[in-house]
């Protein structure tokens, strides 16, 4: 059974790619600020740096979830992208090559904008806020230090590890139920996947060795708004009175405020897979809900402590 080093557990991704593929891998556990017990996973302390990590597990595959995995979608991700993520990608690809393991990347959607909708790989749409500047500079440091690496590009939803302080789908349904209301706009566009169906594509991808930049999404182009509507009917929850937008006079400017929709072609050619509709995805997230899924997620999370010189 291979080694599988799931960097950034913190993250909706990363937690749920760690439960999802525990029983295919040995799967250790990492997060910079706190230990996340994630069931059948092995979670590592939050005080040891990077090269002693690498060097007590010797993982086959490291997949690297930073702030750059987060959803757009989520408020709280813009301010966690800094300089500091290219360093951290840095090391932790340059690690993974010294230690011969394989090396993924989960990045954003939020490296482009519009006019385009489903943008390829290297589609020339490319946002120029300064947080999708630094990941695609993060993104560039995996190639030069690991050019058999994968990245992968995506807008995941799903239930987060932390018990004590809800993700944004936790936040929206909590919103739903209490006001009735979603504070959302209609504007920005993504094709957002559920982070257990990432976990499983991924999977895939690392059984065919495949190699370089993928987009991998669902299969329906969605706003905000309109991923609330679908939540809401799929919960059963009280019929929204949803605000009205405005009309929009210009370009949307600025990280996540546009059209941020993937085509993922390439990675459905690679594999021969079809990517999950919206309504396969939010079936999946209320399964989990009822399913016992959740209680795999949000074990004890414990507070680094910080270690005398």
């Amino acid at each position: 059974m291979e080694s599988l080093l799931v960097v950034g557990v913190d993250t909706v991704v990363g937690a749920n790619i760690a439960a999802s593929l525990a029983e295919r891998y040995r799967v250790s556990t990492w997060s910079s600020g706190y230990r996340y017990d994630i069931a059948n996973c092995t979670a590592l302390d939050p005080a040891d740096a990077p090269h002693q990590i690498t060097a007590n597990v010797r993982p086959d595959w490291v997949i690297h979830c930073g702030p750059a995995a987060r959803s757009a979608w989520d408020p709280r991700s813009k301010p966690l992208i800094t300089d500091s993520i290219v360093e951290d990608v840095r090391e932790w690809s340059t690690l993974a090559r010294q230690a011969g393991s394989r090396f993924s990347m989960i990045s954003s959607d939020s490296v482009f904008t519009g006019p385009w909708m489903f943008h390829e790989e290297d589609s020339p749409g490319l946002c120029h806020s300064l947080q999708a500047i630094t990941i695609r500079a993060a993104e560039d440091q995996v190639r030069e230090i690991s050019p058999e690496a994968m990245i992968i590009r995506t807008n995941v939803f799903g239930w987060s590890p932390n018990h004590k302080r809800s993700g944004w789908v936790e936040t929206m349904l909590a919103e739903i139920e209490a006001r009735r209301i979603v504070s959302q706009d209609h504007i920005r566009h993504s094709t957002p996947i559920l982070a257990t169906d990432l976990a499983e594509i991924l999977d895939r991808a690392h059984q065919e060795n495949l190699e370089g930049t993928f987009h991998v999404g669902g299969a329906e182009r969605v706003s905000p708004l309109k991923f609330a509507q679908r939540l809401a009917d799929q919960f059963d929850r009280p019929w929204l009175a949803l605000r009205r937008e405005t009309t929009l006079n210009e370009a949307a400017h600025g990280f996540g405020a546009g059209e941020c929709s993937l085509q993922t072609k390439k990675i459905r050619k690679a594999l021969c897979v079809a990517m999950p509709l919206l309504s396969e995805g939010l079936a999946r997230l209320e399964a989990q809900h009822v399913n016992g899924y959740r209680e795999r997620l949000t074990g004890a999370s414990t507070p680094v402590q910080l270690r005398a010189a």
